[in-house]
């Protein structure tokens, strides 16, 4: 069979009170292979239900019951599809510019000049081939990248997200109707990092091409996740250059990675543990009697006494800091008895009197009707209360309050003991209640960061959990402690 001329829509609906008229354009619509159907009436048109079918209408702008402009809008709505041209037999130009405005194609003067008429047709044609190719093309890309496990955003020059992929709506937990719209920078990057994102952004808006950059992305909860992101310039993505960016997921390998420093930190320390744990003993213990015998010299003189107790105090933390590193190093021996848990934690705050000196600061029980005993190595036990404590000292304004509660529980089928302890400081950031626990994590400007990590070595040597409580007013950690070994 012989092919069509043009590339023809599938079928034209032909609208035309004029018998005459409507054999003339199909004998030159059939000539180049078009279906054509007929409608006398925009009743006998509006009755069709094969719209989907329709890709070109030539509508008369005057019908017995209508006018092209009042029919235009509806054959819109019931094809949007198929382009409308519109024939008359007047040169009305404000006509021509209203049909335009409603969205016709075309507008044909009577006589209909055939050549003319086709050539209307095949641009029509074409237009909605690039049309329906370019809604294939953007329906597979989207296919493509609301399937990949990346986190796939396409922004514009100004840094507005044009674009969010399902995965980055579950990995950062904001939808796509939150996030398309907003600077990214201001709401995904961390704000040490925005600078050196925006120039990436500007070299590939350049006309760069960027592999393996990295950097964290805000979550909504706080969090950070670590990206390795592929950058590319799109040239015209829905009328305007963006910057397609195709970020990877690496927060476990970058976890790993650090576990794995810790990890040779920690070795390293061990190998130093054995010579520094004698020759530092010895040395603090020559200084501390040094101090003891220069307190007899000087105990007439109160400021040279209240230099000796900051010389004292600068000794204690730095032998605080000296055993908390061997005690994170050292190996774990447990020596278990049953003993009242209220005990250990009394015993811990009396310890840190020294740090409470001069500070509003109270420690309330709630253990009413509670059974507070378990099975347990006192000396680590109050290792673990003295950091929980101590942390909540540091973390509060005064006046301080700091609550215990217990309450019966179990613990992998056994009974358990489940102790609270809350304070009423500011709470933990979302980075602080994620990595609490981790060796070396601290926002202290003095400390090692393995206060927590050592009660927590502690609490699972003894086969029970540690972990950070809800949120709400100030912080809370909970314990939950195995009733017998």
């Amino acid at each position: 069979m012989t092919q069509p001329r043009h590339p023809a829509p599938c079928q034209v609906l032909v609208i035309d009170d004029d018998a005459d008229t409507r054999a003339n354009l199909r004998d030159i619509l059939e000539l180049d292979e078009y279906v054509v159907v007929e409608a006398a009436s925009a009743a006998e048109a509006l009755e069709r239900n094969d719209w989907a079918e329709v890709g070109a209408f030539l509508l008369d702008r005057k019908l017995p019951d209508g006018t092209a402009e009042e029919l235009l809008p509806r054959l819109r709505r019931l094809a949007p599809q198929a382009a409308i041209l519109i024939v008359t037999g007047y040169a009305d130009l404000s006509g021509a510019i209203d049909a335009l405005r409603q969205g016709a194609a075309d507008y044909i003067l009577k006589p209909i000049n055939a050549d003319a008429l086709r050539a209307s047709l095949a641009r029509i044609a074409e237009r909605q081939r690039l049309a329906r190719e370019k809604e294939r093309t953007e329906t597979a890309f989207r296919t493509l990248i609301e399937a990949a496990p990346c986190m796939i955003v396409i922004l514009r020059p100004d840094h507005r997200i044009a674009y969010f992929s399902p995965f980055a709506e579950e990995m950062t937990g904001y939808r796509a109707t939150e996030a398309v719209g907003q600077d990214y920078l201001a709401t995904f990057i961390p704000g040490p990092n925005r600078e050196a994102v925006a120039a990436e952004l500007r070299r590939v808006f350049g006309g760069g091409h960027i592999r393996e950059f990295e950097n964290p992305v805000l979550c909504r909860d706080g969090s950070h996740r670590w990206m390795v992101w592929q950058l590319r310039l799109l040239r015209d993505y829905e009328g305007g250059p963006a910057v397609l960016a195709v970020g990877q997921d690496i927060t476990v390998l970058k976890k790993a990675q650090e576990k794995l420093l810790q990890t040779e930190r920690l070795a390293a320390i061990g190998q130093m543990m054995t010579g520094l744990a004698h020759e530092s003993g010895n040395a603090l213990a020559r200084s501390q009697s040094c101090l003891e015998m220069l307190t007899w010299e000087v105990e007439d003189r109160p400021p040279a006494l209240e230099l000796i107790n900051r010389i004292q105090q600068a000794q204690d933390h730095l032998q605080h800091l000296y055993e908390e590193v061997r005690g994170y190093a050292a190996p774990l021996k447990l020596e278990r008895e049953a003993l009242d848990v209220r005990l250990v934690w009394r015993q811990a705050w009396d310890h840190l009197r020294l740090a409470r000196q001069g500070r509003e600061a109270s420690l309330h029980e709630e253990v009413d009707g509670v059974d507070p005993h378990c099975d347990a190595d006192p000396f680590r036990l109050e290792q673990v209360f003295r950091n929980i404590l101590e942390n909540a000292l540091a973390a509060c304004r005064d006046p301080v309050r700091i609550t215990v509660q217990c309450q019966a529980t179990d613990l992998d089928g056994r009974p358990a003991l489940r102790v609270s302890v809350r304070d009423n400081g500011p709470g933990l950031t979302p980075e602080q209640r994620q990595r609490i626990f981790e060796p070396f994590f601290t926002t202290k400007t003095k400390g090692t960061g393995l206060g927590m990590p050592i009660a927590k070595r502690l609490v699972e040597a003894h086969g029970g959990q540690i972990a950070v409580g809800a949120e709400g007013t100030g912080a809370e950690i909970l314990l939950i402690l195995p009733r017998a070994g």
